[in-house]
C-alpha cells in the first residue's frame, strides 16, 4: 500500500478507521485495531463510530500529529474531515483529503456495498463539520 490509496471501510461505522488506513498506508484491519484500542471497544459498539479524539490519539501513536480545526483557511492533503448532512450522511462521515481528491471510504453510502472512491467535492447534501489537520512536529 501507498499513502492515500483507496481503502474500503469494512464496518458500518468504520469510515474513520479507513481514513487512517489510507493516510498511514496500512491495511484496514490494522487501522481498526489501532482505533479500537484507543476507543476501548469496537468501532460499532457503544456510541457507534469514532469521535475526533479517537482518531487523533490513534494517529499520534503512529507519530502523526493533528489539530482539530472548525474553520480552516486551507485543507492540506492528509486532513481527515468530518462531514454531515441529509440522509444517508446524517450520522456524520469521515473522508480524507488526498492529492487525488477526497478519499471516501464508503462512496455509495446509500447502497449496501462499501466501496471507496475519490471525489472532487463533498458528497451531495453534506457540509463540513470539522477537520483533523496534520501539523509538523
Amino acid at each position: 500500500m501507498k499513502p492515500y490509496d483507496l481503502v474500503d471501510q469494512e464496518d458500518e461505522w468504520g469510515c474513520g478507521a479507513a481514513c487512517i488506513a489510507s493516510l498511514l498506508a496500512i491495511p484496514y484491519s490494522k487501522a481498526k485495531q489501532l482505533v479500537e484500542k484507543v476507543k476501548g471497544q469496537s468501532v460499532n459498539a457503544g456510541l457507534p463510530g469514532l469521535e475526533l479524539h479517537h482518531i487523533a490519539i490513534a494517529l499520534q501513536k503512529k507519530c502523526v500529529k493533528v489539530i482539530a480545526d472548525w474553520d480552516p483557511t486551507e485543507i492540506p492533503d492528509g486532513t481527515i474531515v468530518c462531514i454531515s448532512g441529509k440522509p444517508p450522511y446524517d450520522g456524520d462521515h469521515y473522508i480524507l483529503k488526498t492529492p487525488y481528491g477526497w478519499m471516501d471510504p464508503w462512496y455509495n453510502l446509500d447502497e449496501n456495498k462499501m466501496e471507496a472512491r475519490y471525489r472532487e467535492t463533498y458528497p451531495r447534501g453534506t457540509s463540513f463539520l470539522v477537520a483533523l489537520v496534520p501539523v509538523s512536529s
